[in-house]
């Protein structure tokens, strides 16, 4: 995972799978990245996500709890569809991947 802040967004990349065995991890990261940057919105680039478990859709649904300005973009059909089958794409901003 990196990061970047572009135009007081903070783009972090999430690669591989994220799910029960990393999730934790991952989650301490992501706050990490959080704390140590200023920024007005989240976006989430995920076009190397290749897989997002229950575990990991639960980080998801905290930060857009905590921040309303997140959005996830480069969205693979894979992971659009389980990110649809739990609905979530009616309550953030998903953009997928152009092809």
């Amino acid at each position: 995972m990196f990061h970047k802040l572009d135009n007081r967004k903070l783009i972090i990349y999430l690669e591989g799978e994220l799910n029960s065995y990393n999730s934790e991890d991952v989650e301490k990261e992501i706050e990490g990245i959080i704390a140590q940057n200023s920024f007005d919105a989240i976006v989430f680039d995920v076009e190397k996500l290749k897989y997002i478990s229950s575990a990991g859709l639960r980080i998801v649904a905290r930060l857009k709890q905590q921040y309303d300005d997140l959005s996830l973009i480069n969205m693979s059909d894979d992971v659009y569809d389980i990110f649809e089958m739990v609905g979530f794409v009616d309550e953030m901003e998903i953009k997928k991947l152009k092809k």
